[in-house]
């Protein structure tokens, strides 16, 4: 694939003509890239963390992608990583450029963005809710204080509850996996979503002490 190709289809009449078909979008651009400017509506899954697993995961080898990158060199990488997983059915590649996309009729979005240093008091305000993404063995580990544990598989499930009306700031180990799970409440409606990107680990760099969930006490021994 050249630089060229990838330029040629971007973001006019023929992508819209696939989504009108199901296509589904699929932005691989760094997490923070994507949180600062997206097509709305776009599932976002990092090239830099676990992409292929993750791919695998959330999307049904039925459905047809579209590719949106940095570059060319990008969305080829993509491509190689989605097939090894099965996923092949692809519509078409594109790199993000806001006035092309505006002017093919897109609508496009941020998502609010926080990081550790910036929410030490804000976690007692009560209509803030952090979200953990991460699995229950990384949540028993240790916590954010207040935090409500929501692996990202059961946010795709949609067994997780989620209050609308509260700011919501999802947080994973590094980002990854919490701007994944943000772009998926977003395609469901959810407006009040945010990422707090460094997590677990921008926590820990501020020497702040992780919660551990209490565990039940246990049973007596007859």
């Amino acid at each position: 694939m050249t630089e060229g190709s990838v330029s040629q289809s971007i973001a006019t009449l023929p992508v819209r003509q696939e989504l009108a078909r199901s296509v589904r979008l699929l932005d691989v651009r760094p997490a923070e890239k994507f949180a600062s400017r997206h097509v709305r509506g776009t599932l976002n899954i990092d090239l830099r963390g676990r992409f292929g697993a993750w791919a695998a995961l959330l999307i049904r080898p039925t459905e047809r992608l579209w590719l949106i990158g940095e570059n060319a060199k990008a969305a080829e990488e993509a491509r190689g990583r989605l097939a090894r997983v099965g996923l092949t059915l692809l519509a078409g590649y594109s790199r993000f450029d806001e006035r092309q996309w505006l002017s093919a009729g897109f609508e496009l979005a941020r998502v609010p963005v926080l990081y550790c240093r910036d929410v030490g008091l804000g976690l007692r305000e009560p209509d803030l809710h952090l979200i953990d993404a991460r699995s229950r063995a990384e949540w028993l580990q240790g916590h954010l204080p207040t935090a409500t544990a929501m692996p990202l598989l059961e946010l795709v499930s949609g067994t997780a509850q989620i209050d609308p009306s509260r700011r919501s700031f999802v947080y994973c180990l590094e980002g990854f996996r919490a701007t994944t799970a943000a772009s998926i409440l977003l395609q469901r409606g959810f407006r009040n979503v945010g990422v707090l990107f460094d997590g677990v680990e921008g926590w820990r760099a501020l020497g702040r002490p992780l919660q551990k969930p209490a565990l039940p006490p246990r049973a007596p021994v007859p």
